[in-house]
């Protein structure tokens, strides 16, 4: 990622409007974290599970002040279709009506230059970085909503615009390049997101797999919130239990890439597979994987049975590294 600021227009994910009285109540039934905790202005990272605790969907909620509108959600592309068809199944209407916005877009703005861009989007001033909703403005008459990102996805923020004109990405793009930004694509994003160790829903993890599986849950479950769809399964592995494979992250020494899909051994065994897998420009290949849970960081796995051992087993994110 060249330069000090980044600007990319993430067209994985789809954007949603949830109206209604009752909003929250309903989603927070729905939903791994506690939605109704006082205060608003900040996105609520969660999950929606199926009644087997398996992942619908990775969430966030921005939970706006009573007086700016409806909460707004963004969500992957590849599980809209399964979470309206879940939420059309056990979302009462008369509390919360959700209306998929087509001129939705989210941008996710990082690096140190970050601030500056903020400071231009909002007319001023030096908001400081973190989780939540920092401002909410207007660029070209058009609302845009700006929260922080987390420390664990890289910092920044996350920029929403329920109505993205041409104008408005142009004026956001236009403020990036003010500080000597840019634009990135793709692959940039997917180097950044898989250094970081974000993981991607339809990819890296689905249906098939146990929330406890992908690292997701120290950020988006509440343990003491009281009852939601799927919570049984989440508390009885955390209280009781544990998984048997998670998230890691892989690394070769050699130049050509991991190979997404692509089966790992220790010695004979089968442990896991490649989910995701980029030419880092700090770190050269690297790759996440779902593993075996007792398969340590530091050891050395083969892409065959019996094979050399070329793959490194990493913690997550790289960056600490």
């Amino acid at each position: 990622m060249q330069g000090s600021v980044a600007l990319y227009r993430d067209a994985d994910r789809v954007i949603w409007q949830v109206a209604g009285d009752r909003a929250v109540d309903a989603l927070n039934g729905l939903l791994t974290n506690d939605l109704r905790k006082p205060g608003s202005g900040r996105v609520i990272p969660c999950l929606a599970l199926t009644p087997k605790g398996r992942p619908l969907a990775d969430v966030r909620v921005w939970k706006r002040a009573p007086d700016a509108g409806p909460l707004l959600m963004d969500l992957p592309e590849s599980g809209a279709t399964q979470l309206l068809a879940h939420f059309g199944r056990y979302l009462p209407p008369r509390f919360a009506r959700i209306e998929p916005l087509s001129q939705a877009v989210l941008f996710h703005l990082v690096g140190p230059g970050a601030p500056s861009v903020i400071s231009r989007l909002i007319g001023g001033g030096s908001p400081a970085p973190g989780p939540g909703i920092l401002h909410e403005t207007r660029i070209q008459s058009e609302e845009l909503v700006i929260a922080g990102r987390a420390e664990r996805e890289g910092g920044g923020w996350n920029l929403l615009a329920p109505v993205c004109t041409q104008s408005v990405e142009a004026a956001v793009v236009a403020s990036v390049a003010a500080v000597g930004g840019s634009v990135i694509g793709e692959r940039d994003w997917e180097a950044f997101r898989i250094e970081h160790g974000i993981p991607l829903y339809g990819k890296d993890f689905d249906m098939r797999n146990l929330p406890q599986e992908t690292g997701l849950t120290g950020a988006t479950v509440s343990f003491d919130k009281g009852c939601y769809t799927g919570q049984e399964v989440v508390a009885r592995i955390h209280y009781r239990g544990h998984v048997n494979r998670r998230l890691v992250g892989l690394a070769r020494a050699a130049s050509e890439p991991i190979p997404v899909g692509i089966e790992l051994y220790v010695g004979d065994r089968a442990v896991g597979s490649v989910t995701s897998a980029v030419v880092s420009p700090r770190f050269g290949p690297i790759a996440l994987g779902m593993i075996r849970s007792e398969v340590e960081a530091g050891a050395s796995l083969a892409t065959s049975a019996g094979g050399d051992p070329a793959i490194e087993l990493v913690e997550l994110p790289f960056t600490s590294t």
